[in-house]
C-alpha cells in the first residue's frame, strides 16, 4: 500500500489525538477517582494505534498498544490509578509526539528509544495479562468447533446476491480468518485482510461486521463472503501472505447443500443472525473496504473539508490581486467619467468585499490551537519548581488570522512561564501571605474592535518597580536621574529591554535575560502592542494586543515630496492641518500641544533622508498611536483612505525597520508602509 499520499493526514491527526490524550490526562490526574475520561483516552490511544500499524510504523503502534493495555486495566477498574501511572502515560505521549514528529521530517520513528516505557507499561499490566493468557486457552478452546465447522448464517439478501453472482459465473467463497494469538494489533490485520480480498473481488458479508472489526470486538477468528472469479487457492494464498495470520479455511458455498442442511442447523445459529444484520441490509457489493477503512469514525466531520495552507495563502494573494485592480478599475471610471463602469464597479466592489471576508473568515483559527499546548506545560512547570499553580483559560474560541496564530506561541509561552516561575510564590509563602497555597494563573482572549487581546494573569508577588528601576541602573540601561523621574507604570515596562532580567539565578524555565524583549520584538512585528500593569503581592496582567489579520488592512495614503506611503488606519487617531508656528522645540525635540497634550513631532522628511524642497504654510500631520503613547507624523500632503494589500519587502529589505511591508496601488505604483511602532522608538 502506498502510504505518501495519507502522511499529511496521518499527521493531522495523530497531532489531534495527541492533544486529545494530553488533556484527557490531565483531566484524569485532577480527579484520579473520574474514570469516566479514561473510555475517552483509551479510544485516542486505540485510534493512533490503529493509523500507525496501517501506515507501518511499528514502533508507535507498539507503544500505544502497550498504553491500550493499561488503559483497559483501569477502565475495567482491575488496575487503580496513581501518580506514578500517570507519569508514566504523559511520557509514553511526549515520546509518541517526538516520534510523529521525526516520521513527519522524514526521518526514522525509532529516533526516540521506546523500550524502557514499554517495559514499565508492561509490568504495571503484566498482574492482569497473566490471567488473560491463562482465560486464553479456555477461549480458543470454546471456539473450536465452531473452527471445525465453517459455515455462516446467510441472510435471504445474500442468497439472492450470491445467485446473481452464479448466473454471472462468478462464485461465492466464505473464508474464516484466524489470527496469531500473539498479534497484537489484530484490527490492523483484519483491515490487511479485507484489502487483500477486495483486490480478487466484491465482499459482501463479514463477521463480527466491519466496524466490530475495526474497534477489535472479536477474539482471534472472523469469518468473510467474497463473491470472486478466482480459485479458493488464489484466495487462500491472497490471505497467507499477510503477517500473523495463523489459519485460512475456506470453502465454496453450495446454496443447495445449504437449504438442505439449514433444517439440522437453525436452532444453534439462530442467536448469531442479529448481529451481522446490519451489514446484511447494505449487501451491496464492494461496501466492506470503505466501512473496514480508518476514515469512518469521522463520518461527524462530513461538513468541513481538510485544505492545505499553501492554498488557502495562493487564495489570499489572488484576492489581493482582485483588490487592487478593483482600486485602479475606479480609478479609471474617475478619470475618464464612466458612468456605466463606476455603477459596475459599486456592484463589484459589494462582491470583492463580500469575497474578502469570506477569504478572511477561511484562514482565522481558534486561539485554542495555541491555547490548548499549556495547560501541559504549566502542569510540568509547576512540578518541577514544586508549587501549585490552577491554569484557568478563557476565550479560547476567539479566532485569529492563521499567519497570527503560528507566531505567537512563543512569546505566550514566555509570559506563562515568567508567571509561573517570578509570578507565582512558592505555597508556603502564599500562606504566609494569607493566600490561597495554589496560585492562580489566567490566558484570556477577547476580541476588541478589529483586534484580539490576549492577556496572561497571576495572582503572584506582582513586579516591584523599585527593584527594576535599581536593576536597569546598575546595568547601565538607564541612568540614575532618569530612573528618578520614571513612574512606576513606565519603570515596570524596562523589562521588555533587550537584555534585561531581574532573576537571581538561571534556571532552565526563565532568567537569561531574553524572554521579554523576544516577547515584544515577536508582538511588534506582528503589527501588535504589549504592555504589563502590576500591583505588589496582588499580581500581574501582560496584554497583548494583535490585529485579527495582517493581509488586507485600511490604510491612509500619504504623499512626501513625491512618493506615496501608507499608514494603517489603526495607528492613526486623527489627521489635523497646523501652522509651522505651532511647533514648539523642548528639549531639542519639536512638540505639538493638541486638547492640553503634548505630542512629539516626527519630520518623514528627515526620517527618510530626503532633501527639504519647499516650505508651505500648512503642514499636515498625522497622529499616530502605539499602547498609550502618541506621536505626530508630519507629511507633505493627505491622499485618503484606501483598502490596501500588505506584501512583504523580502529578504533583500530586512535592515528597514521603518517599513512593515509594501503595497501596489491602483495606478500600479509601490507604496511603501510605515511601522509606527518602529518609527516612535
Amino acid at each position: 500500500m502506498d502510504t505518501n499520499q495519507y502522511m499529511d493526514m496521518f499527521l493531522d491527526e495523530s497531532h489531534e489525538h495527541l492533544q486529545s490524550l494530553n488533556d484527557g490526562l490531565l483531566s484524569l490526574e485532577d480527579n484520579m477517582e473520574d474514570t469516566s475520561v479514561v473510555n475517552e483516552i483509551f479510544r485516542n490511544a486505540h485510534t493512533l494505534k490503529g493509523m500507525s500499524a496501517t501506515m507501518g510504523f511499528n514502533k508507535i503502534a507498539e507503544l500505544t498498544h502497550e498504553m491500550e493495555d493499561v488503559l483497559d486495566l483501569i477502565r475495567k477498574e482491575q488496575l487503580k490509578l496513581n501518580e506514578d501511572i500517570i507519569d508514566t502515560l504523559f511520557k509514553c505521549v511526549d515520546s509518541l509526539g517526538q516520534m510523529i514528529d521525526s516520521v513527519g521530517n522524514g526521518e526514522a520513528e525509532d529516533v526516540v528509544d521506546v523500550s524502557d516505557l514499554v517495559k514499565k507499561l508492561s509490568s504495571i499490566s503484566k498482574p492482569d495479562q497473566a490471567a488473560a493468557q491463562a482465560a486464553a486457552p479456555a477461549a480458543a478452546a470454546a471456539a473450536a468447533p465452531a473452527e471445525n465447522k465453517i459455515s455462516i448464517e446467510l441472510t435471504d439478501v445474500d442468497k439472492d446476491v450470491i445467485k446473481q453472482a452464479r448466473e454471472t459465473g462468478m462464485q461465492a467463497i466464505h473464508v474464516r480468518v484466524t489470527l496469531a494469538e500473539t498479534c497484537l494489533l489484530k484490527s490492523a490485520r483484519s483491515y490487511m485482510v479485507m484489502n487483500a480480498l477486495d483486490e480478487l473481488g466484491d465482499v459482501i458479508k463479514s463477521v463480527p461486521s466491519a466496524e466490530d472489526l475495526e474497534q477489535e470486538k472479536f477474539d482471534h477468528s472472523f469469518d468473510v463472503i467474497i463473491i470472486t472469479a478466482a480459485e479458493e487457492k488464489a484466495v487462500q494464498d491472497a490471505v497467507n501472505s499477510i503477517s500473523e495470520i495463523s489459519k485460512v479455511e475456506t470453502n465454496v458455498i453450495d446454496l443447495a447443500a445449504e437449504e438442505k442442511a439449514a433444517a439440522a442447523t437453525a436452532a444453534a445459529p439462530a442467536p448469531k443472525a442479529a448481529a451481522p444484520a446490519p451489514t446484511a441490509k447494505k449487501a451491496a457489493p464492494a461496501p466492506a473496504k470503505k466501512a473496514t477503512a480508518a476514515p469512518a469514525k469521522k463520518v461527524h466531520h462530513s461538513q468541513s473539508v481538510r485544505v492545505d495552507i499553501e492554498k488557502l495563502d495562493t487564495l489570499m494573494n489572488l484576492m489581493g490581486e482582485l483588490v487592487i485592480n478593483k482600486v485602479r478599475l475606479e480609478q479609471i471610471g474617475q478619470t475618464h467619467r464612466l458612468a456605466d463602469l463606476t455603477e459596475t464597479l459599486e456592484q463589484m466592489d459589494r462582491v470583492t468585499t463580500d469575497l474578502q471576508n469570506i477569504v478572511m473568515k477561511v484562514r482565522m483559527v481558534p486561539v485554542s490551537s495555541v491555547f490548548n499546548r499549556f495547560p501541559r506545560m504549566v502542569r510540568d512547570i509547576a512540578k518541577e519548581l514544586n508549587k501549585e499553580i490552577n491554569l484557568t483559560i478563557e476565550g479560547e474560541e476567539t479566532e485569529l488570522d492563521r499567519t497570527v496564530i503560528d507566531e505567537i506561541g512563543d512569546p505566550i509561552m514566555h509570559l506563562l512561564r515568567n508567571s509561573c516561575d517570578h509570578g507565582v510564590e512558592e505555597p508556603d509563602v502564599r500562606e504566609s501571605k494569607g493566600k490561597p497555597r495554589a496560585g492562580e494563573v489566567g490566558l484570556i482572549a477577547r476580541h476588541e474592535g478589529n483586534n484580539v487581546v490576549i492577556m496572561v494573569t497571576d495572582d503572584g508577588a506582582g513586579i516591584d518597580a523599585a527593584k527594576i528601576r535599581a536593576k536597569a541602573v546598575e546595568k547601565g540601561m538607564i541612568s540614575q536621574e532618569e530612573a528618578d523621574k520614571m513612574d512606576d507604570a513606565d519603570a515596570v515596562r524596562l523589562i521588555f529591554l533587550p537584555g534585561f532580567s531581574t532573576a537571581d539565578h538561571i534556571s532552565d524555565i526563565s532568567g537569561r535575560g531574553v524572554g521579554m524583549d523576544v516577547v515584544r520584538s515577536k508582538i511588534e512585528a506582528l503589527s501588535g502592542h504589549v504592555d504589563v500593569e502590576t500591583k505588589i503581592d496582588e499580581g500581574s496582567v501582560f496584554k497583548i494586543k494583535l490585529p485579527l489579520t495582517l493581509a488586507i488592512i485600511q490604510a491612509m495614503l500619504v504623499k512626501v515630496q513625491e512618493e506615496m506611503y501608507a499608514i494603517p488606519l489603526g495607528s492613526i487617531d486623527s489627521t489635523i492641518n497646523i501652522q509651522e508656528s505651532e511647533i514648539k522645540t523642548v528639549q531639542n525635540k519639536e512638540v505639538i500641544v493638541l486638547r492640553g497634550e503634548i505630542i512629539p513631532i516626527i519630520r518623514m522628511e528627515k526620517m527618510l533622508q530626503v532633501p527639504h524642497v519647499k516650505d508651505s504654510d500648512e503642514t499636515f500631520v498625522v497622529v499616530v498611536h502605539t499602547g498609550d503613547a502618541k506621536a505626530g507624523i508630519v507629511v507633505d500632503n493627505l491622499i485618503g483612505q484606501q483598502e490596501i494589500v500588505i506584501k512583504t519587502l523580502g529578504s533583500l529589505f530586512t535592515g528597514l525597520k521603518m517599513f512593515s511591508g509594501a503595497t501596489v496601488l491602483g495606478d500600479g505604483r509601490v507604496a511603501l508602509i510605515l511601522d509606527v511602532a518602529t518609527m516612535m522608538q
